[in-house]
């Protein structure tokens, strides 16, 4: 008897909800795998383990993490819609290049929904809200930053930008932002080399208004320090893609 046949036969003397909990189970397997590989492959882009150019290959991925091709096809498209990867002819899933019209977007995006975010963090603290979290991410960042380890002072300021969202309490916001963060941790890997003595400075500026509940002044610091950062990356995008 087919394998498949006997599997059907002993399915259907199952109760009818066992089959569905067994499907559902298998669904949220799948979809776990997937998102394992997604964050998996999403890092190393990240960070520039992957650099732009480079084929992600499935068969490559899968034998890495030791799973079968399918999550990895799985997790493809969700890497390709936030940007990180594209599709080519004859050449298949490729890391893509932050282009200048790619980081103009993502300053654009940032000077008005992370304003919206430092100024709502700020409105919370002022409510009450406990911001002890951003507090020692920035002390960890000043710590970090004695160290001139490039790549982990751009890890934490990211997660200081993160944790003033989650200060926000905004769900919707946050959920927004989650694609956007992941394109700012990549842009803060490649333009690592800015003055991030000065970055400090204006995070510190930013999270002392936040703490104190000026939520005013958190947003105008805000939008003054993505701006200072868009006219930093912008030329430091442009040498990388004529490199």
């Amino acid at each position: 008897m087919p394998r498949k046949f006997r599997a059907c036969l002993s399915r259907c003397g199952q109760p009818e909800g066992n089959l569905v909990t067994a499907e559902a189970t298998n669904v949220a397997v799948s979809t776990s795998r997937a998102g394992n590989v997604y964050e998996w492959i999403r890092e190393r882009i990240i960070d520039g383990t992957f650099p732009p150019g480079q084929r992600i290959r499935e068969r490559d991925v899968a034998l890495e993490l030791q799973v079968s091709r399918v999550p990895v096809r799985e997790a493809l498209p969700q890497l390709e819609s936030e940007g990180y990867i594209e599709t080519l002819p004859r050449r298949g899933a490729v890391v893509t290049h932050l282009t200048v019209q790619a980081v103009t977007e993502l300053f654009d995006v940032r000077s008005s929904l992370e304003v919206l975010g430092t100024r709502l963090a700020a409105q919370a603290c002022a409510g009450g809200t406990d911001a002890s979290r951003l507090r020692d991410l920035l002390g960890a960042a000043e710590a970090v930053l004695q160290e001139n380890n490039e790549n982990l002072i751009a890890d934490i300021n990211s997660k200081i930008h993160e944790e003033i969202l989650e200060l926000s309490g905004s769900h919707l916001l946050r959920r927004l932002m989650s694609p956007v963060n992941g394109q700012v941790r990549r842009l803060f890997h490649v333009a690592s080399d800015r003055d991030q003595l000065v970055q400090h400075h204006e995070h510190s500026a930013i999270v002392q208004a936040i703490t104190e509940g000026h939520s005013e002044l958190a947003a105008a610091l805000a939008f003054a320090h993505v701006e200072h950062s868009r006219n930093e990356c912008l030329p430091i995008v442009e040498k990388s893609l004529k490199a």
